[in-house]
């Protein structure tokens, strides 16, 4: 079926291209400057070396306290979103479509078959199958009985992407549209026809991106913190349909085939959904936010799995920052594009970065005679991290209780602080190898006994136990180990809880 192409002609005046670097620069150095000068008064250097790690500090401070606005401007402006019908349009019933499952020993036959029964006559669902273990293909091939298409490669190479690749080069040519779904993840009946009726409205769009929900699961973990993945999902999805900048989030979406042809396909990257939002827009095309069209997914079963999960954003992300670094330039993207996609990627590098260099600052301050590191910055960087917790916090607060509210959200605060370490492995596994590894999120609880445990939490550890070495033997101060200290000691209460939880399960 043909539809119009892009609207609006890539921008290509070159003035524009330099645009978002400047937009990010003055806000950088606007807010290192602060830091600076804030850290010059309270923790004034008593010689060059301290005036150096002052400047470094300065900037790393401003640039994670520019992330952090942004996140708080996602939150501001979603709060001012409110609830609109799906437009009216002719929905376009011709339309060819497949449901597209990429699975690699992850499959689930019980979302597959639901989300096949869709209200969209020309509708085929295809599992897209990587799986070595022959009980999963065996499970898999059973669902050709009910009608449900089983794909499988020679290949294994490019990952997720490179799955679905393989597919649109046999196949794409049968389809005018797909919706990619992940293995665990499921729609309803409404979806297809829901998702076509978006592209009628906009025949300008690639990509239609749904909202993604979490399901709270049969783990301790799932149960606590699926709401709050929900949340953020829908107050990034929210907010990024008022500012403009909808990007693609790998599931939960129907995509052009056309469109997804012109972009070169799937690009084979671990973060394949930023890139390809890239190449979209490069091209002229848009992504549409459709709240009304929800999928549903398993939330992490617990901290381990979790732990995978944030690895893989962050080795993605560092690869992308590299790929992607031109973009920042592209006149062909839009300025608050870039922007964005900057400020996105470098989340997980700051999450590596700000505890060594609260460490290392503290060090250099107790060897040179500078002053701790000012709570009077250290406080605004704090509640800034703490911003994607709010909304599930208030929604607590308001269902279970104040007390509920704030306890939910120590534990969220626990969370975030317990993948540092997680974090800094990923960032230098990247700057190391120069790649970026696709890794399958477990299903399964990870368990244990105390002792295994504290064998999974070794790196934490280790790094918990240097940082103080140095802080003792060299400072003279083992309170300023205090960052790794409680990185480790949260990621160790989280693997304890969820040993606990499946002994008592």
């Amino acid at each position: 079926m043909t539809r119009i192409g892009p609207t609006r002609a890539p921008v290509r005046t070159p003035t524009i291209g330099v645009t978002a670097v400047l937009v990010l620069a003055a806000g950088w150095a606007t807010l290192a400057a602060g830091a600076g000068a804030l850290l010059a008064w309270l923790a004034t250097p008593a010689d060059p070396v301290g005036w150096g790690a002052l400047v470094v500090t300065a900037c790393l401070i401003g640039l994670a306290l520019l992330v952090g606005l942004r996140q708080l401007v996602l939150l501001l402006v979603s709060l001012t979103v409110r609830a609109r019908p799906a437009p009216a349009s002719t929905p376009m019933t011709g339309a060819r479509v497949a449901i597209l499952y990429p699975t690699a020993d992850d499959f689930r036959a019980d979302v597959v078959q639901r989300s096949a029964r869709q209200t969209h006559a020309r509708t085929r669902t295809v599992v897209l199958d990587d799986s070595r273990l022959p009980e999963t293909r065996a499970r898999v091939a059973e669902l050709e009985a009910d009608g449900i298409e089983v794909h499988r490669r020679g290949s294994r190479t490019g990952a997720k992407a490179g799955n679905l690749n393989a597919w649109l080069r046999a196949h794409g040519h049968e389809v005018d549209h797909i919706v990619v779904l992940d293995a665990d993840q499921e729609v309803d009946d409404g979806f297809v026809a829901g998702a076509l009726a978006r592209f009628a409205a906009h025949p300008e769009a690639a990509v239609v991106q749904g909202r993604i929900r979490s399901r709270d699961g049969d783990t301790s973990f799932a149960r606590d913190f699926s709401g709050l993945f929900t949340r953020h999902s829908d107050t990034k999805l929210a907010a990024r349909a008022v500012l403009g900048v909808v990007d693609f989030s790998g599931r939960g979406a129907m995509l052009d085939v056309a469109a997804l042809r012109e972009a070169g396909g799937f690009p084979e990257v671990v973060m394949e959904d930023t890139a390809l939002t890239i190449e979209l827009e490069r091209r002229g095309w848009s992504i549409v936010a459709a709240p009304e069209l929800v999928s549903i997914e398993d939330a992490p079963v617990d901290h381990t799995a979790f732990a995978v999960q944030f690895g893989k954003f962050a080795e993605g992300a560092v690869q992308l920052l590299v790929r992607s670094r031109r973009s920042l330039v592209d006149p062909r993207l839009r300025v608050r594009r870039r922007v964005d996609l900057a400020l996105e990627l470098l989340v997980p590098v700051l999450a590596a970065l700000v505890p060594l260099a609260l460490f290392t600052y503290s060090v250099v301050g107790a060897v040179t005679g500078i002053a701790a590191f000012p709570w009077q910055l250290g406080l605004p960087l704090a509640l800034l991290s703490l911003v994607p917790l709010v909304p599930e916090a208030l929604h607590r607060c308001r269902s279970r209780g104040l007390p509920s509210g704030i306890a939910f959200a120590v534990r969220a605060s626990m969370l975030y602080a317990s993948i540092g370490v997680v974090a800094a492995r990923a960032v230098v596994a990247v700057a190391v190898s120069g790649r970026a590894r696709f890794r399958i999120t477990p299903k399964e609880r990870a368990g244990g006994s105390a002792t295994v445990v504290v064998r999974r939490r070794a790196l934490e550890l280790t790094v918990a136990v240097l940082a103080l070495a140095v802080a003792v033997l060299w400072a003279g101060r083992p309170e300023i180990a205090a960052p790794f200290v409680v990185i480790a000691a949260t990621a160790l209460a989280f693997g304890w809880r969820d040993a606990v939880g499946e002994r008592l399960g």
